[in-house]
């Protein structure tokens, strides 16, 4: 079954942001790397080619520390690591001036500005060209001989031995399974927005690092806090709206041109209120009264079962704004033939990013030896909200902290001999636990179409006890009508077998998530349950796998 073995002191999973910032770092250590991403170099969301820039917030001086502590406690909402976050702010300075080191170069917005869920202005750096940066980074990591890149690659399980992490299987660009003998793995593999039929993320970006690090021991922290950002559905499907725009928004109209917001507004909220707090932010949240902006559309794709969107009407006056917050981004919509008052925008909610994960300390640490996990996969200084602008900054601060500490650890151990008989038959075991008995089994991509399905109605903005446990049965249908040992004894089929599996098991432990947090929250909105509850003061952690899953409040 394993065609080839391979040794390095460490392997990398995935190659965006923060898997180049590690890897640069171990690299330069001496230490020797496999760098196995799904895609090309430079994937992931750092890389979503339908957005015109990211940016990073960063602190303005020593006594802007404790300003920007309280503005991530604020959109957290006792849901983030404070002293992740207390790291970030203290470090993040540093790390923005090594963007250039990975190959990315940003410039700095000409006045401070209030990020996204911010309630307070600070410099932003912006990052962009996606192209240029993944030529950079090429030129960089050519320099870099013990930097071995396996594009096209797909890692499907973590070898344990000794109780600790000694390698790993993966499939090359062939389809065969290779196995990594290292000393340890960082995970840097993104988050799962691929899981919701409409998502705002490259197709990578599906949760496989999530399952790799459950399965091998570690845990999974505040997974019912996603993110739903509105996208464009026309005229450019899956284009990332700028929500800033709705400062020159002058209705949400439905296809026969009937307001979608009249029906929803509480009494006291104006339009023209709603859609000026709306501009300050990009993801859904039921923090801020913006929220029905969000429920409207729900409600409308609820009712007339059409995902076409809703249009937005814009006063053409919005293109007279020459600040640079707005150029950059209408200009980079007009390099793509679109004008925001001369085509018909129409927008609906699509899955973004996740504001849980895999739950580290400061260091990366999953608790497993010889594993690490950082950037979107990551559980950290993130909330029931996200704060605009500190995710690419937490792949630089946190990249570095991580490759740091691997570093020692790396240096302090042998490679351990992997015994292969093991390691071979509980792969199969694995296969096998997922091959229904029927022999006329759904495929793979039938089964992560209807995964996305269920997902994108019933885990999206709204939910509740009915809908969410109507999804966990439909689950658990399609796990019994799926025979995935079929499938990877096809060598065409063998990574689409992998992960409608990861789909199967990560979309049951989001709707349980979900279900169990009986409260609204943040980005976790619960319609049976509207208001945040102060017994739910704490976070949610996922632990164990199929079975054996377990879901447990922290005690903090």
């Amino acid at each position: 079954m394993i065609k080839e073995i391979m040794t390095t002191d460490v392997l990398v999973v995935g190659s965006g942001i923060a898997g180049l910032k590690v890897s640069m770092e171990l690299a330069k250590a001496g230490q020797n790397i496999i760098m196995s991403t799904k895609t090309q170099l430079c994937s992931g969301s750092s890389f979503f080619p339908l957005k015109a820039s990211l940016g990073t917030q960063v602190t303005k001086n020593d006594e802007d520390k404790a300003v920007f502590l309280a503005d991530i406690d604020a959109v957290s909402h006792d849901m983030q690591d404070r002293e992740m976050a207390k790291i970030y702010i203290d470090e993040i300075r540093d790390r923005v001036e090594e963007f250039p080191e990975i190959g990315i170069e940003p410039y700095k917005l000409s006045d401070d500005r209030k990020a996204c869920f911010a309630n307070h202005g600070r410099t932003i750096y912006m990052l962009k060209d996606w192209n240029k940066i993944r030529e950079n980074v090429t030129e960089i990591i050519d320099h870099f001989p013990n930097i071995t890149l396996m594009e096209r690659t797909a890692v499907i399980s973590l070898v344990k031995q000794d109780g600790r992490v000694a390698g790993a299987i993966l499939l090359n660009r062939d389809n065969d399974f290779i196995m990594i003998n290292c000393k340890a793995v960082v995970l840097a593999s993104g988050g799962f927005g691929n899981i919701y039929k409409h998502n705002l993320n490259p197709n990578d970006v599906d949760g496989s690092g999530h399952i790799l690090a459950l399965e091998a021991g570690a845990s999974l922290v505040n997974m019912e806090f996603i993110q739903f950002i509105p996208g464009f559905t026309s005229p450019k499907y899956k284009t990332l709206w700028g929500e800033h725009t709705l400062n020159y928004c002058k209705d949400f109209v439905d296809e026969e041109g009937n307001s979608i917001l009249d029906s929803v507004l509480p009494e006291g909220l104006s339009k023209e209120e709603c859609f000026k707090i709306r501009s300050t932010h990009g993801p859904f949240t039921n923090s801020l009264p913006s929220k029905y902006f969000d429920i409207a559309m729900m409600k409308e794709i609820f009712r007339t079962k059409s995902e076409d969107g809703f249009e937005l009407l814009y006063d053409p006056e919005i293109y007279n704004n020459k600040s640079d917050f707005y150029t950059i981004y209408l200009n980079w919509l007009e390099d793509r033939g679109i004008n925001l008052t001369k085509n018909k925008m129409k927008i609906a909610p699509f899955a973004h990013a996740s504001n849980g994960g895999v739950k580290i300390d400061s260091y990366g640490r999953t608790g497993v030896p010889g594993l690490y996990a950082i950037g979107e996969l990551a559980g950290g200084i993130e909330g029931a909200n996200r704060l605009g602008g500190n995710s690419t900054g937490a792949c630089m601060v946190f990249g570095k902290r991580a490759a740091q500490n691997c570093l020692e650890f790396a240096e302090s151990i042998e490679r351990l001999e992997i015994n292969l008989h093991q390691v071979t038959t509980q792969l199969t075991q694995g296969i096998h636990a997922f091959s229904a008995d029927s022999q006329s089994a759904l495929t793979p991509h039938e089964v992560m179409d209807a995964v996305r399905e269920i997902m994108w109605f019933h885990g999206n903005v709204i939910r509740d006890e009915k809908n969410l446990q109507a999804a966990l049965n439909k689950i658990k249908d399609l796990k019994a009508s799926f025979n995935m040992g079929i499938f990877t004894n096809n060598i065409k089929e063998r990574k689409s077998a992998f992960k409608a599996r990861n789909f199967l098991i990560l979309s049951d432990l989001l709707l349980k998530a979900m279900l169990e947090r009986k409260e609204s929250r943040g980005a976790h909105y619960r319609e049976d349950y509207p208001f945040e509850d102060e017994f739910y003061n704490k976070r949610l952690v996922i632990s164990g796998i199929n079975g054996n899953l377990k879901l447990d409040f922290e005690v903090r």
